[in-house]
């Protein structure tokens, strides 16, 4: 049997597994966890795992594990992918990856968790053949195409099986850094004309949030930073550490006369950063000046991998140990992150906040994360409680994933005999939005787990 099967993720955004399957061989796509805060999630992450692997009486193998991206509910069930099947994963992707579990793996050993290291594991990965060249799983033809989305390094995916043309999306966009253009060009020059779309629709129900946004492509994030950096001399950002393209913004937007502060995890993410896309994007991939490294309690340790990183621009270093009385006198942006320690009542940002005489928070994460949204964090909330006023919080955030818009135009230019959504809060929402009026007729909703045969004639 020649056939698709979306074990997890037709109804609902993250914890996504893809299968692939011609006769006796497949591929998996992601194996990701779902993500916290997740309501009423039909299937479990146990439950998928037995689903697409078997129990120890009845194993199921799989000639690959293809990973899009490194967020974590496209590989953070990545500890349960039998050892003998390959994984694969953008190089870029996986040196931060690497990084995480680094900072994981610490974090375990002094909270005194009894778990298994993930560095090993993110080692075992294999890094992508060259882009937008094809590789054949027995009957299987797959080819990467590197994408923008929110997590550098991420691909959507042109499967050729059973004399049938499939892209598979992944998480993707047009406004990042990498921009309109390279969106066309790749599906121009590298996908053209499918038989079936398999595509994310993770802004279907959040169109009101980008309406309402003060910002739509990560160009205007930068320059509406800057308005904020200047007006205010003490600046707290709050962002997802792996949202490389919104932080390049941020370190971009930081006025000459304020220093650049984060610290040792997020300087060292910025590093692989940069070192991977400045040939591609050195207006906005470049070491601009300093980077501030806020260690704790001033240990020299925290800099052991940043300091000889030299800036090209001036021939100067580009880390610093952070000195308070620099930075306190002369005006900051400060990357951080909510206190995750269950051991600290107090994290070490929020104790920064408490030396602060005034901070200004830029909140530039989901919504959906603060107080009555659709998935409260804890640890978001309490870091914004009695700050999120107009006076000193403003939000500024680009989404990740393809607006509607983008959607639209990738059906035309492609122009496939089906659509299959999925990572999306309602898949049916596809044959209602105006739209894709012009391929309603095409939209074939899925059920979790259900099979999607490829036969001579596409199914409709």
């Amino acid at each position: 049997m020649n056939s698709i099967r979306i074990y997890r993720g037709t109804n609902q955004i993250g914890g996504i597994v893809t299968e692939f399957l011609s006769e006796d061989h497949r591929i998996l796509i992601d194996f990701g966890a779902n993500l916290p805060g997740t309501k009423d999630a039909q299937i479990k992450d146990d439950e998928l795992v037995e689903m697409v692997f078997g129990d120890k009486e009845h194993p199921r193998g799989a000639d690959a594990v293809l990973v899009t991206h490194y967020h974590g509910d496209h590989v953070g069930l990545k500890d349960r992918i039998p050892e003998d099947v390959d994984m694969y994963i953008g190089d870029t992707a996986k040196e931060i990856l690497k990084a995480i579990a680094t900072r994981v793996d610490t974090m375990n050993k002094l909270n005194g968790n009894n778990v298994n290291p993930e560095v090993p594991l993110i080692n075992r990965m294999k890094g992508y053949w060259k882009n937008g060249t094809p590789k054949d799983f027995s009957g299987i033809r797959v080819t990467p195409l590197l994408c923008d989305h929110s997590a550098i390094d991420a691909y959507m995916f042109l499967i050729e099986m059973n004399g049938r043309r499939i892209l598979y999306t992944g998480d993707f966009r047009e406004h990042g850094i990498p921009g309109t253009e390279t969106f066309e060009n790749t599906i121009k020059n590298n996908v053209g004309k499918i038989d079936i779309l398999v595509t994310e629709g993770t802004m279907i129900f959040r169109t009101k949030e980008v309406k309402d946004s003060a910002v739509k492509d990560e160009d205007q994030l930068g320059k509406e930073a800057y308005k904020i950096f200047n007006a205010h001399k003490e600046n707290v950002v709050l962002v997802s550490s792996t949202n490389l393209d919104s932080i390049m913004e941020f370190y971009h937007a930081t006025p000459s006369d304020k220093a650049f502060l984060c610290d040792p995890y997020q300087a060292e993410i910025m590093k692989l950063a940069i070192e991977a896309r400045n040939s591609y994007y050195p207006d906005k991939y470049s070491y601009k000046k300093t980077i501030y490294v806020l260690c704790k309690e001033e240990y020299d340790g925290c800099m052991k991998n940043l300091k000889d990183i030299i800036n090209p621009n001036n021939g100067l270093q580009s880390f610093f140990m952070a000195k308070p009385e620099i930075y306190m006198e002369q005006g900051f942006v400060m990357l951080a992150r909510p206190n995750r320690n269950p051991k600290l009542k107090v994290g070490e940002f929020e104790k920064r906040m408490q030396q602060m005489k005034d901070p200004f928070i830029t909140y530039s994460l989901w919504e959906g994360y603060l107080e009555g949204g659709k998935a409260p964090d804890k640890a978001i909330t309490d870091f914004v409680r009695g700050r999120d006023d107009e006076s000193h919080m403003k939000k500024l955030h680009t989404s990740g994933h393809a607006y509607v818009e983008t959607l639209a135009k990738l059906m035309d230019m492609t122009n496939p005999e089906v659509i299959i959504p999925m990572h999306t809060e309602s898949a049916k929402a596809f044959k209602t939005i105006p739209q894709f009026a012009a391929h309603a007729d095409k939209i074939h909703v899925l059920h979790d787990g259900e099979v999607f045969t490829l036969k001579t004639e596409v199914s409709r």
